[in-house]
């Protein structure tokens, strides 16, 4: 059994971010974990939870240094959010919680790198151990330092540069023509979000360039050969998104 005490001098410059569809089994936790960690922030599923985990980069510079996640939500998963994360930081410790009847997810999971998992449903003293440890662990490990704001990886390999304008390749630029900078550029201002065909024509005619819908068609279909399989998409009736596998 660990002592709050103990506890808390692992966790108290801590942050972390518990991922939870259920709305009163959200609440509970939340008010457990903020007795120790200096930020909790929670989300109702993975694709909220992505962005917030994006938001939280984008304003500190910085990771959650933990995120607690079920498995069963809707939108996105936690199989699904945990591989998403470590295309974002491919060493984010993730704990997950599962029920027994969700076992068919673990090997996924663990696959993934997922190595801690606390059962459903949640008793919080082996919550509370179990986190102890993992902060044990991320307290251990010296930050890494990590990846520049300004870069997306669209994959393990490929990554674009926003303050160059550059799809790089291993490091190696990927030509692209000018319009395909640009498509870029709105795109990524995005990114894993939709963005319609009127705000991409808009974007181009605010830098004196006219294109037609047809035409902007023809110009990611060419654009899409030249970036990892299935990260541009197209969403019938709303647009296209640009995101990382």
């Amino acid at each position: 059994m660990i002592y709050r005490q103990d506890m808390y001098e692992q966790t108290k410059h801590l942050s972390v971010l518990f991922v939870e569809d259920d709305v009163q089994l959200r609440r509970r936790t939340v008010e457990i974990l903020e007795e120790y960690f200096y930020c909790v922030d929670s989300s109702m599923d993975g694709v909220d939870a992505l962005e917030k985990y994006k938001y939280y980069y984008d304003s500190k510079n910085t990771y959650y240094d933990l995120v607690i996640s079920d498995i069963l939500m809707p939108r996105m998963n936690g199989v699904q959010l945990a591989a998403k994360l470590y295309t974002l930081r491919e060493d984010q410790p993730i704990v997950i919680i599962s029920a027994h009847t969700e076992t068919q997810y673990l090997l996924a999971l663990i696959n993934l790198g997922v190595a801690q998992f606390i059962t459903k449903p949640i008793q919080y003293q082996e919550m509370l151990d179990t986190l102890y440890n993992v902060s044990l662990k991320i307290n251990s490990v010296p930050k890494k330092l990590l990846k520049p704001s300004h870069i997306i990886s669209l994959n393990e390999s490929i990554v674009w540069d926003k303050e160059k304008h550059m799809l790089l390749n291993n490091g190696v630029d990927v030509a692209l023509t000018k319009y395909e900078i640009y498509l870029m550029s709105i795109l990524t201002l995005k990114f894993e979000q939709v963005c319609s065909a009127s705000e991409i024509i808009n974007y181009f005619f605010l830098h004196d360039i006219d294109i037609s819908a047809e035409s902007l068609r023809g110009m990611m279909m060419r654009l899409r050969k030249k970036l990892p399989e299935n990260t541009l998409s197209s969403i019938y009736g709303m647009g296209y998104r640009l995101c990382s596998i």
